[in-house]
Order: structure tokens, then sequence, then C-alpha cells
């Protein structure tokens, strides 16, 4: 995500419960999720945490992917673990919501934000849009009236064996029956809709060679090439993907304004055009 919408994200790396509702792009419900995917690992010149988009979100050959493929094929024991360890591609949804509690920052209850989330909460995203959840969730998911449903996140810290690093989880999050949102003025509705961010704005579509000197800089240790790094996003325990032949995700969008297109693993965007449609009061 580029650096100057970083602080529209809400975090939910937890422990804590939030809640919040989905919001709805209503001028272009196809533009309501943004699937896209991405590379990051600690950097080797500074230590910290470094991230780029995916080219492979906009359906374009990426340059990590082909290194990673190339260390598998002629290099080394070591490299080859290395690369496993760090230039996996990860894969995340990025939605609008209405922040109904956040516990960890209160000053965000009654905001719109954005939520990063991976495929544990993907998977419960379908499954209320379009799966087995459908028929009791559907279009309440995205309504903000006493009509609609909230989805409560529950972020808990797990490690694969006794003294292993921690990370969070969301498996036990849920949407919740339908009720009003406390404090939301229903005459300010409208309005909240009307504010929702463009998602497209937080995933930086960069060029080949800006990504050859993101890896010659922090895969490689190479300060004369050293990029414009992006800010570190709060790492998902479930974005890791299986890294298997590149393949296009979507169709290519022209530069330099590209938007990644909706891919069809992702939520079904008829199905959310469709439910979109029936809600009169947006």
């Amino acid at each position: 995500q580029t650096g100057g919408n970083y602080k529209n994200i809400l975090s939910i790396a937890g422990p804590a419960t939030y809640v919040v509702r989905l919001l709805p792009n209503i001028k272009s419900p196809k533009e309501t999720f943004l699937h896209y995917y991405h590379h990051g690992w600690n950097s080797i010149a500074t230590g910290q945490y470094a991230s780029v988009a995916s080219p492979s979100t906009w359906g374009e050959r990426c340059p990590v992917s082909e290194l990673y493929f190339k260390i598998l094929r002629s290099g080394s024991a070591e490299e080859q673990e290395r690369a496993k360890a760090n230039l996996r591609r990860k894969e995340n949804w990025y939605v609008n919501i209405y922040v109904v509690s956040d516990p960890k920052n209160p000053e965000n209850n009654g905001t719109v934000k954005v939520l990063r989330f991976g495929k544990q909460l993907n998977k419960i995203i379908e499954a209320a849009i379009s799966g087995d959840d459908a028929g009791e969730f559907g279009a309440k998911i995205f309504d903000l009236s006493e009509n609609g449903c909230s989805l409560r996140i529950k972020a808990e810290l797990v490690s694969d064996k006794p003294g292993a690093p921690k990370y969070p989880t969301y498996t036990a999050s849920k949407f919740l029956a339908p009720g009003p949102v406390e404090g939301l003025d229903e005459d300010k509705i409208p309005g909240i809709y009307e504010s929702v961010f463009e998602l497209n704005t937080f995933v930086e579509h960069k060029t080949a060679a800006d990504i050859q000197a993101f890896i010659d800089t922090n895969f490689y240790g190479n300060e004369a090439a050293k990029p414009a790094t992006e800010p570190a996003a709060a790492a998902d325990a479930d974005d890791d993907i299986p890294y298997e032949a590149p393949k296009p995700v979507v169709k290519a969008a022209a530069k330099p304004a590209a938007k990644p297109a909706a891919s069809n693993d992702s939520v079904n965007d008829d199905k959310v055009k469709a439910i979109l449609d029936g809600l009169d009061d947006l």
C-alpha cells in the first residue's frame, strides 16, 4: 500500500475482538473488494519488513517470482531455503468498513477505514455472500441500518509449537445477527456510503525496474539500488499461498493508473452487484 493511505487501514493484529460493518462501493459494486498479491520479507539492508505489490495482480510478469523459480532450479540448497522463506507470494484483500468497535484504538470507532484481510476472513465473507451462509446474511452484511449484520473479528495469537513465535489467527470470527449500530444516526448513513476510499489507491503498481531495485536492496543488500519501500503491514498468518507456476490472475491493465481487476477466485463480483441492487436505501 502507498504511504499516504497506510493510516487509513484498520490494524487487526490483535489479540482483541473488533466489530465492523462492511461498506459497499455503491458507485462501482465490482470495486467493493480489491484482491491483490504481494511479496514481503525482512530486508537484509535495513532489518525491517519491506513489501511490494506483485505485478501478477495485473497479470504481468513479476521479477520476484522469476527470481524464486530461478533459485529453485539452479540455486544451492542454502539459497533455495532462503528463497522459500522469503520470496513466496502472499495474497490479501481490501474492503471499506465502518468501525463499530476497535478496543485497541477507540478513536477509530464511528469512522470509515479499510480492512486488509487474508484467506481466513475471506472464507467467512465469501460464505456470507455466495456460500453456505448466503441465505442468512447476503445483502445484510453491507447494510448499515438496523437490518444489517456486523462482522465480529476475533484476533487470537497462536503458535505452531511451545516456544515458537505467535501469529494472529481469525478463524473464530463471524457475522452477527441483524441489529442497529450503537450511536449511529441513520441520517448519516448515506454520507458514510459516499465516503468510502478508492481501494486501488492502496496498491502501488511499480515497474519491473522498480521491483528489481527492491530485490537488489532488500534481498541482496545492494544499497546503490535502494528504492522507496512501502510501509510494513501486519502479516496475516494465513496469507501465504503455494507457489505454483506463475499464471495471469487478471487481464493486464493500462499504465500508469492501473487498477487491479476483480479476479474470479475472490468474492463473486456479480453476486455483490446483485445484492447491492437489492438495497434500495443505499
